[in-house]
């Protein structure tokens, strides 16, 4: 499937699926956790296809790109493992460049977290010539990511998966660190919803009464949505069901279109207090 374009009040939306990867439901949560509460039986104990979610808004003249990936990075060896015999999609600005938007337009890129899979493409190259992959844009991260242990570690010891992306933005003088909200014109704002990482963010796109998130991980499943107590090994449980249940509420409020970052967008509804996940017809 190519770009699936959103339309949201005189916004648009569009969705690129970079590559898929193979993922176990043991391999995003912790072993105590009692899987058949939450996951019909079919999908426990099997490895299932993923797709990798990248994003370009076009609002009010503002041109944003949301979690850049570079499926050629994510599958190096050591890193994800693609399906047997699977052929990727085209890279990231070639699928853009066939929706008529090319690198040097784009006014920001946003990285709604420091998990490799969401910034692998922030730069093209690799050493001393990787360079930014959109030349003119601000590359706003979030902060407290920056400074979370397994990124500064990773700048210290100078591994080339930051080093090659993050660090060179940085030296290219486009990196922007983020603290809280921010407001990037034509509807398009920044909002932090942490617990899949200290400084996770959402962007959100707000046109004409219409509304669509791109939610980064804040869920990874529909089952998440359905139990937000259900997280990640690697996430901070109280402030991602925290997050969760405040972003399940407002996103239903809106009748907003929510764009994860590894499922089809969909809706959130919430009735009696409890949630629910609706996959959006293609």
């Amino acid at each position: 499937m190519g770009p699936l374009a959103l339309q949201v009040g005189e916004a648009r939306v569009t969705v690129f699926n970079v590559g898929d990867m193979l993922f176990g439901l043991d391999e995003v949560y912790d072993k105590s956790v009692d899987l058949s509460r939450y996951f019909p039986e079919g999908k426990i104990g099997k490895k299932a296809r993923f797709p990798t979610h990248s994003f370009l808004i076009e609002s009010g003249g503002a041109k944003v790109v949301v979690d850049p990936s570079d499926y050629s990075r994510l599958t190096a060896p050591g890193h994800f493992t693609p399906p047997p015999g699977y052929a990727p999609p085209p890279a990231l600005t070639a699928q853009m460049k066939s929706v008529g938007v090319l690198p040097d337009e784009i006014a920001h890129v946003v990285v709604t977290h420091l998990h490799f899979d969401h910034y692998a493409g922030v730069t093209r190259g690799a050493g001393g010539n990787a360079h930014p992959t959109f030349p003119k844009a601000d590359c706003i991260i979030p902060a407290k990511d920056w400074e979370m242990a397994s990124i500064a570690e990773a700048r210290k010891s100078k591994d080339p998966d930051v080093v090659d992306t993050l660090v060179a933005v940085q030296e290219a003088g486009r990196l922007s660190l983020l603290d809280g909200p921010k407001g990037l014109g034509g509807g398009v704002r920044v909002e932090p919803f942490p617990g899949e990482s200290p400084g996770h963010q959402v962007v959100a796109v707000k046109s004409n009464g219409a509304s669509c998130y791109c939610v980064g991980d804040l869920f990874h499943f529909e089952e998440e949505v359905e139990h937000p107590d259900l997280v990640a090994s690697w996430n901070e449980p109280g402030e991602a069901e925290s997050s969760r249940v405040r972003f399940y509420r407002l996103a239903s409020d809106e009748d907003a279109i929510v764009i994860p970052g590894h499922m089809l967008p969909g809706k959130v509804s919430v009735k009696g207090g409890l949630a629910s996940w609706k996959t959006l017809a293609p």
